[in-house]
C-alpha cells in the first residue's frame, strides 16, 4: 500500500496525470474488444451507444500509438492492434457527433511516401491542403475510401491526438457533454 501512495505522489508532483478511471461495464468492454475482429460494427456500436459516457472513457483509455504507417484494406486482419485503435477512434467519432482532433508533427511530410502525404495532408472536409503547415496538424488516420486503405499519422501526432481525447473527456465528456451519434459515415469512418 505504501508503494501505491509513493507512486501517486511521484506522479502528481511530476505533473504526470493518472490514467482515466472508467466505470466497470462488461458489455461495453466486450463490445470494444470485438471492434477490430468482426466485419459488422452495428452490434458493438449499438451497445456502446447505450452508455456513451462510459463507452467514451473505455475507448479513450484503449488508445495507443501504433507503429504502422499504412494498412492496406485487404490486410487489416494482419494488423489487429492497429485496427483496434482505428476502430476505437471511429467509435469515438460516432458517439460524439463526429468530434475529431488533429495534432502537429515534427516529421517532414516530404519524406513520407507520396500516397501517405496525399491522404494525411487534407483538411477536415477531405480536400487536399495545398499549403499545409505543421501548425495545421494531421488526423490520426485517413482512409482511401475505394480501397479501405489506411494512412496513419506519425507517432508524435498520434500521441498529441490521444492527449486531446483524454483532456476532452476530463473537461467535457465526463461533465455533462450531450452525446449524440454522428449520422455521417463519411465523418466517422474515413
Amino acid at each position: 500500500m505504501l508503494w501505491f501512495v509513493l507512486l501517486t505522489i511521484a506522479l502528481v508532483t511530476s505533473g504526470t496525470e493518472l490514467p482515466l478511471q472508467c466505470t466497470n461495464e462488461p458489455r461495453v468492454e466486450d463490445a470494444i474488444a470485438t471492434l477490430a475482429t468482426q466485419s459488422d460494427y452495428d452490434r458493438p456500436f449499438s451497445i456502446l451507444a447505450t452508455d456513451p459516457p462510459v463507452a467514451a472513457c473505455h475507448l479513450i483509455r484503449s488508445l495507443r500509438t501504433v507503429r504502422d504507417t499504412h494498412v492496406i484494406g485487404y490486410e487489416q486482419d494482419k494488423h489487429v492492434d492497429t485496427m483496434r485503435v482505428i476502430w476505437a477512434l471511429r467509435a469515438l467519432r460516432y458517439l460524439t457527433d463526429c468530434q475529431d482532433f488533429r495534432a502537429p508533427t515534427a516529421e517532414n511530410p516530404d519524406k513520407w511516401d507520396g500516397l501517405r502525404r496525399e491522404w494525411l495532408l487534407r483538411d477536415d472536409t477531405g480536400v487536399p491542403m495545398t499549403n499545409w503547415k505543421p501548425s495545421d496538424g494531421v488526423r490520426f488516420f485517413a482512409t482511401w475510401m475505394s480501397r479501405d486503405s489506411l494512412f496513419i499519422a506519425p507517432s508524435d501526432a498520434q500521441q498529441g491526438i490521444i492527449t486531446q481525447w483524454v483532456e476532452w473527456y476530463r473537461t467535457k465528456g465526463s461533465h455533462g457533454f450531450q452525446f449524440k451519434t454522428c449520422e455521417s459515415v463519411n465523418q466517422w469512418y474515413f
